[in-house]
């Protein structure tokens, strides 16, 4: 199964040691069951209206590149 950051649409890295997964784009760091908790709210929020993965990474890159001024409101 592919997995991917609800977060940021990132992909999501096992981490052996502390048995969690890590984002390589945004460092969130949840346990196998907390990530599927994550992805069904996301689920319900992105992906009714079509592709939402794409949306959320693009939503998740406007926001990081938009400036430190805009990101506060």
């Amino acid at each position: 199964m592919a997995r991917f950051c609800p977060e940021c649409g990132g992909d999501m890295k096992f981490d052996s040691p502390s048995k969690n997964f890590v984002c390589k784009g945004c460092g969130l760091f949840v346990s196998s069951e907390k990530l599927d908790e994550l992805r069904d709210k996301a689920a319900e929020k992105y992906y009714e209206t079509g592709d939402g993965r794409k949306r959320v990474h693009n939503d998740y890159l406007d926001w990081w590149q938009s400036s430190k001024k805009d990101k506060q409101k």
